[in-house]
């Protein structure tokens, strides 16, 4: 199987993935179009921390990736798990754009949804931004269901 667990050496081609695809479709993104760099930051160093986030500590057990034939990681999902609640979260998801529609996105939906599944979680959430046109269309497709809008402002001070 293509898929397997997160490893730490993977930790640069996830984020190489994540600021190829969450340009125009995250909302640092947004906040630099709008307001440009903050604290000398840019938009790529905000949303590459929430990767490193993502494969800290336990979390980095709920984390897959997707891998080719020769090795190369080419997408990956990361999860968190709400054992109290009951809701697993899918915080990041992203395949590299030459792998897209090659199914390899829904295999790790797929495989994700199952793990959660398999730790107790009764339902899963993600959020996409409405100009995510690729996320607004695929999470339906494997059963997610709209539940609300958010808004997010920004005030420099």
């Amino acid at each position: 199987m293509p898929i397997r667990p997160y490893r730490p050496e993977d930790l640069e081609k996830l984020k190489q993935i994540t600021a190829i695809c969450f340009d125009g479709v995250s909302i640092d993104r947004n906040i630099e179009a709008a307001f440009g760099q903050i604290n000398g930051r840019d938009w790529k160093f905000r949303k590459l921390r929430h990767i490193d986030a993502d494969v800290a500590g336990d979390h980095a057990s709920g984390v897959f990736v997707f891998e080719t034939d020769d090795e190369d990681v080419v997408g990956y999902i990361t999860t968190r798990l709400d054992h109290e609640s009951g809701i697993g979260w899918i915080p990041n998801m992203a395949v590299n754009p030459a792998h897209q529609g090659s199914g390899t996105g829904r295999q790790l939906m797929e495989h994700a949804i199952e793990f959660m599944r398999t730790e107790g979680m009764q339902a899963v959430k993600i959020e996409t931004l409405k100009q995510n046109d690729v996320g607004s269309n695929f999470y339906p497709s494997v059963g997610f269901e709209e539940v609300g809008l958010q808004i997010h402002y920004l005030m420099r001070l």
